[in-house]
């Protein structure tokens, strides 16, 4: 089994090419691996475009396809779905009404009511614009105290940045020093890099405080070595 995020993907913000999709689907295929399409992040392209999943691509049935509200509507409304075969969908159907019984009624009505309303579609053009404003001001601030020290990858949706960081620095104590100041991030190796990387995450934070957090880290960083 193979999971996976194509678009934007945790923690670098990375977008599978279209060749490598279908080089993907077609090794699946060819093997006989499913593939769990994991995709949170495709609506909030910042260009707008749409990419192609990998599930509207898949020819052969191998793709599992989920995603959820979580990340483009609200972090409590804990809604997601699933598109598959029949057979699989039946069988996770059955494991989560055994797990909890079912899920609420009430967000489930929340979900559909603003899904299906036009306000759904001005809520992801605010996010989208929102979510770039945010990520240039992470950008620009990361490139004003690093200069060429930053390697980063910028990128074209999403709500994460992955960042390297030249020279000599101690990932733990970094971290230490980062929290004392009241600002985090996540070190590269809880996601299996090497040494050297970090990821950053903007979704939240208005331009004021991604300023204010990367001084703080600046900071932080100079005491790391």
């Amino acid at each position: 089994m193979v999971f996976l995020n194509p678009n934007y993907q945790n923690p670098t913000g990375s977008l599978l090419s279209l060749e490598r999709r279908h080089r993907l689907l077609a090794l699946s295929a060819e093997n006989g691996i499913p593939i769990i399409e994991d995709d949170p992040y495709s609506l909030t392209s910042f260009s707008g475009e749409s990419v192609p999943t990998l599930k509207s691509l898949d020819r052969h049935g191998t793709v599992l396809y989920i995603s959820s509200l979580t990340k483009i509507v609200a972090s409590g409304l804990r809604i997601g779905w699933i598109v598959g075969p029949q057979t699989v969908i039946e069988r996770l159907a059955d494991a989560k009404q055994q797990f909890d019984y079912g899920h609420s009624i009430f967000p489930q009505w929340l979900a559909d009511k603003f899904l299906s309303s036009s306000d759904f579609s001005r809520h992801m053009d605010l996010l989208r614009s929102q979510l770039l404003l945010r990520r240039d001001q992470l950008v620009t601030s990361l490139q004003g105290h690093f200069g060429d020290q930053a390697e980063l990858v910028i990128p074209a949706g999403g709500i994460h940045l992955w960042c390297g960081l030249a020279g000599e620095w101690n990932e733990s104590q970094l971290l230490r020093e980062a929290v004392k100041r009241g600002t985090i991030f996540v070190p590269g190796h809880l996601f299996g890099a090497k040494d050297g990387y970090v990821r950053f995450t903007f979704g939240r934070a208005d331009a004021d405080e991604i300023r204010e957090a990367v001084s703080r880290f600046a900071d932080a960083f100079t005491l790391s070595g």
